[in-house]
């Protein structure tokens, strides 16, 4: 398996905006990738921090994966590969462990990424471009990740974007009004979640049109408002948070200076990529902006309190790691156990240990007389 990503260790806000693909974007990527030939399966995951390609086929298949990323994405492949960052074989695997687990977001242990990782995994099989491969990698990894949740600090003391963002809305002052847009997704979800738990804040939410979450935020006693009126309500409110998966902007200076003529402080918070929020409302006095990028100054300083978490999250991992490796290659090996034992049959065992011996470091060799002495007395 290799991996080519590119993440907020890499890129900017602005270049990883480019490359959030659509779910059909997504699907054409990886089926003309498989349909070329250059690649036997594969899984593309876009979050707001990342995106990355999973794959299964050769390393020369990496400069498939890049003009195909570029292509869609609408920039060059040079610009690209400067904040390309490359995973192969065994690398790869522990890349895809470390981030189903969130040892490797902006946020450590952030709870979001797990199930970012599973959708787009699960939409990858639903669209028939993972087999055998991939499927046990992935699932090992969402395995590892469950283990690692409930053996360590990790994900108990993990402060997701979410979170953060709830925090400094509730920061603004004594008593909050905030405005959420677009609570359908689990970014959305999780905010209304956090925003509930700080009593001096008060919610409403947008909605375009019957939600699947409304039942949810009803049960909460959130207020709900339509979405073509959310500018009314803006000027009622002291923080405004978006995070929704929308191509266009949700709020724009120019229809913001229709509807405030105050010059009351806003905080406006945007959570999405591409940016939900016209930067240039900052010229409208009162309003101040910050969206994911603010956060990882926080990120960094909630992340230095989960070191020893990580330390053993990564000691979970190695072993997983450890055991999946076996079983892709006794996987592989099976097919061949009627022939190999056939072709032992007639040899005898002393010349096999001397190929062992021959063959193998000491540590290989080492496991392998153990094992033989297991049988010292079955006989």
């Amino acid at each position: 398996m290799y991996c080519i990503s590119v993440s907020y260790k890499s890129a900017d806000i602005e270049l990883r905006k480019k490359l959030a693909f659509s779910e059909d974007v997504r699907n054409k990527i990886s089926s003309e990738l498989i349909k070329s030939g250059c690649v036997s399966e594969c899984v593309v995951l876009c979050t707001c921090n990342r995106t990355e390609v999973y794959f299964c086929g050769e390393k020369y298949s990496e400069k498939s994966v890049i003009v195909a990323l570029a292509e869609y994405a609408g920039i060059t492949e040079d610009l690209l590969s400067k904040h390309l960052l490359f995973f192969y074989k065994d690398n790869a695997i522990s890349h895809l462990f470390k981030v189903a687990c969130g040892i490797d977001s902006m946020v450590i242990g952030e709870d979001e990424i797990l199930g970012q990782t599973k959708s787009a995994y699960l939409f990858a099989k639903e669209n028939n471009t993972v087999s055998y491969e991939l499927n046990m990698i992935f699932q090992a990894a969402f395995a590892c990740a469950k283990k690692i949740k409930t053996e360590t600090a990790l994900s108990k003391t993990s402060v997701s974007v979410a979170t953060l963002a709830a925090n400094e809305a509730a920061k603004c002052k004594e008593n909050v009004s905030v405005l959420v847009i677009g609570a359908s997704g689990k970014i959305g979800t999780t905010v209304l979640k956090n925003l509930a738990s700080h009593k001096n804040v008060s919610v409403r939410v947008t909605l375009r049109h019957h939600n699947s979450n409304l039942k949810f935020i009803e049960h909460m006693g959130i207020e709900t408002v339509d979405y073509k009126k959310r500018y009314e309500y803006i000027e009622n409110s002291d923080c405004i948070i978006s995070a929704t998966s929308s191509p266009h902007y949700t709020i724009t200076l120019y229809d913001l200076k229709k509807h405030i003529s105050d010059n009351k402080k806003r905080l406006f918070i945007d959570l999405a990529v591409p940016p939900d929020i016209d930067k240039s409302i900052t010229d409208l006095s009162g309003a101040s902006l910050i969206n994911i990028d603010y956060f990882e100054q926080l990120a960094k300083e909630n992340n230095a309190l989960k070191l020893d978490s990580v330390d053993t999250a990564k000691e979970i991992i190695a072993d997983e790691i450890n055991t999946l490796k076996k079983d892709l290659i006794f996987h592989y090996f099976l097919p061949l156990l009627d022939r190999v034992k056939k072709g032992l049959a007639d040899k005898p065992l002393e010349e096999l240990i001397y190929r062992m011996k021959s063959e193998s470091s000491a540590e290989e060799f080492s496991a392998f007389i153990n094992i033989l002495k297991t049988f010292e007395n079955q006989v």
